[in-house]
């Protein structure tokens, strides 16, 4: 038969959903594994959203919509969109999309032609990797380093962005270390995006889920919301950015993949409802209906929930750093922590943190017990200069698992 096409050859995939089946091929040995491998919120989907979405049910609401999503929704989400982003967003510069990765391909898709430079960060959300390799653009990593607070260092950025840049992928809060960019160095990086032309692709998903006194508060619906910066917030780069951002989790909507895009380049949007045309016609009308009814209510459940992420963070951290050979850095966003083992892998003869993954995943063989996180290779292709070896930990899902998984990491590693 006839070869496949090479582009698909290219493609990667989300190494984080992977290791499902090896997790699953033990359980149903017998193992009791505790899982804090997926950025799978604890809590359930709010009250309001469940209540609109079975009555849009009712109703019957179930034939086609308009490809950019319901325009109330939409609205909505502009609403927000506006108070959170300093940015005067309207419903024609909102797509809402089945999740957040067709933003990241379709993005790239329009943007970059075969050939052209993408710089995007590593270790990051492996799909941006993907997409870069799939449309055959010229991926160039720029290291997401701990002495940086899980930050690439700008003077590296410096370094690698030029007139061939065609987009430079942003992701804050970050997916896996928690790392978040300040406002000072988005500016840095918007003088390079407009000194050398390129676009921004900002992966904005975990802005809400953000720690301490140093962020910015907004006002929305009676609420005051700490937030990340934005880079569509500064002068001149509303037009120049593609903001990924949805509903999965801030509102524990995971399984209904509820992305949108976000952008005020009027041209980059007409593009971008003809690729949702081609790709997925339209999104349930019941699924946007529980969209809209977390976004319109207070907002003070959901973030109560980001409050009770906080304090499984710190909990998560002060355990982490008491294990021998660990050292975790206290991140400020996302529901992610990312801790150095490099001396605990030394210590068990371990090459790499990989290794120690699998040998935490049924680290106790004899009562069948076993903890499943994920290692850096889940993360993007590993650079040359990376020295340090990193496992992921989520502490989105509930306490007592989350301290159950780290206690069982802790007397695998000091046993």
């Amino acid at each position: 038969m006839k070869p496949f096409s090479k582009s698909i050859n290219r493609i990667g995939t989300e190494t984080a959903f992977v290791v499902g089946p090896e997790i699953s091929s033990w359980v149903k040995k017998g193992f009791d594994i505790i899982k804090v491998n997926i950025g799978e919120p604890g809590c359930n989907i709010k009250e309001a959203a469940t209540k609109a979405a079975i009555q849009s049910f009712k109703h019957h609401e179930t034939h086609y919509m308009p490809s950019a999503g319901l325009t109330s929704l939409r609205t909505k989400i502009a609403e927000y969109m506006s108070a959170s982003r300093k940015v005067d967003y309207r419903k024609n510069d909102i797509i809402l999309c089945p999740g957040g990765k067709p933003v990241i391909a379709g993005t790239i898709l329009i943007l970059v032609n075969q050939g052209e430079e993408v710089v995007y960060p590593t270790p990051s959300y492996p799909i941006y990797e993907s997409m870069v390799d799939f449309v055959g653009a010229k991926g160039i990593p720029i290291e997401i380093k701990e002495e940086n607070g899980f930050n690439f260092d700008i003077k590296d950025l410096r370094k690698l962005v030029n007139k061939k840049t065609k987009l430079l992928i942003l992701n804050s809060p970050s997916n896996p270390t928690g790392g978040v960019i300040d406002k000072e160095e988005l500016e840095e990086i918007a003088e390079l995006a407009e000194k050398y032309d390129f676009y921004i692709l900002s992966d904005e998903v975990y802005s809400r889920i953000v720690y301490g006194d140093a962020f910015d508060k907004i006002f929305y619906k009676g609420n005051k919301l700490p937030i990340s910066p934005s880079i569509a917030s500064l002068k001149n780069m509303s037009q120049r950015t593609i903001i990924l951002d949805g509903f999965s989790k801030t509102y524990a909507m995971t399984g209904l993949r509820l992305g949108y895009v976000c952008c005020s380049n009027n041209d980059f949007m007409k593009q971008f409802l003809t690729y949702a045309i081609n790709f997925w016609s339209c999104l349930p009308q019941p699924l946007m209906a529980a969209a809209e009814a977390v976004l319109s209510k207070d907002q003070s459940e959901a973030q109560h929930e980001i409050e009770l992420y906080e304090k499984k963070h710190d909990i998560a951290v002060k355990m982490l750093n008491e294990i021998d050979g660990v050292s975790c850095h206290n991140s400020s966003g996302a529901f992610y922590l990312f801790p150095n083992v490099t001396k605990a892998c030394k210590k068990l003869g371990f090459k790499d943190a990989e290794a120690m993954r699998k040998y935490l995943l049924t680290y106790d063989k004899k009562n069948k017990k076993g903890v499943a996180v994920l290692s850096r290779i889940h993360f993007g292709r590993r650079l040359a200069s990376e020295k340090e070896e990193y496992i992921r930990i989520s502490t989105a899902g509930k306490m007592d698992d989350i301290k159950e998984g780290i206690r069982r990491i802790k007397i695998a590693i000091e046993k």
